[in-house]
């Protein structure tokens, strides 16, 4: 399952995930931010989350401020 999670320190991520005992265990996860389109509009970008570590990462519970499946558009964008 196809995951969007904002923390509470602001941050938006993607991820394939799993539940784990603390959290989730994701899979390639990813940073969603907002940008700017080169046509002045507002559009999304994602870049790699904690991209020098091995292996899954896990996201404990009590960093979660909230948490949705991820829209069809936005799954096939990660």
């Amino acid at each position: 399952m196809i995951k969007v999670f904002k923390l509470i320190n602001g941050e938006e991520l993607i991820s394939e995930v799993k539940e784990s005992g603390v959290g989730y265990e994701m899979t390639s996860p990813a940073s969603i931010m907002m940008q700017q389109t080169p046509d002045g509009k507002v559009g999304v970008g994602i870049a790699p989350y904690m991209p020098y570590a091995s292996g899954k990462v896990t996201l404990h519970r009590t960093a979660i401020a909230g948490e949705a499946e991820a829209d069809q558009k936005m799954a096939n964008e990660y």
